[in-house]
C-alpha cells in the first residue's frame, strides 16, 4: 500500500531513491485539490455547526467550525 502523501513528503528529502520533486509536488497538489470543500459543502458545515450549537452540541459545533476555518484558509491561499 502506498504511504500517505504527508508521510511521503516529509520523508522525501531523506530518501535516497526519491521520486522527482515535480512528481511528488503534482501528486500533493492533486490531493489538496481533492480535499478542498466546495461552497455548498462549506455552507452545509456552517449550517450544521449552528444547528449543533443551538442543541447543546457545543463540542460538535466547535469541531465543525474548526474544520470550516481550516478549509477556508487553505482555499483562500
Amino acid at each position: 500500500m502506498k504511504a500517505d502523501i504527508v508521510d511521503r513528503l516529509r520523508s522525501w528529502v531523506h530518501t535516497v531513491k526519491a521520486v522527482s520533486a515535480s512528481d511528488i509536488m503534482a501528486e500533493a497538489a492533486d490531493e489538496i485539490e481533492r480535499l478542498q470543500l466546495t461552497d455548498e459543502e462549506r455552507e452545509a458545515v456552517a449550517v450544521a455547526a449552528e444547528a449543533y450549537d443551538g442543541d447543546h452540541g457545543e463540542r460538535f459545533a466547535a469541531t465543525l467550525r474548526s474544520l470550516l476555518e481550516r478549509t477556508t484558509k487553505v482555499s483562500d491561499e
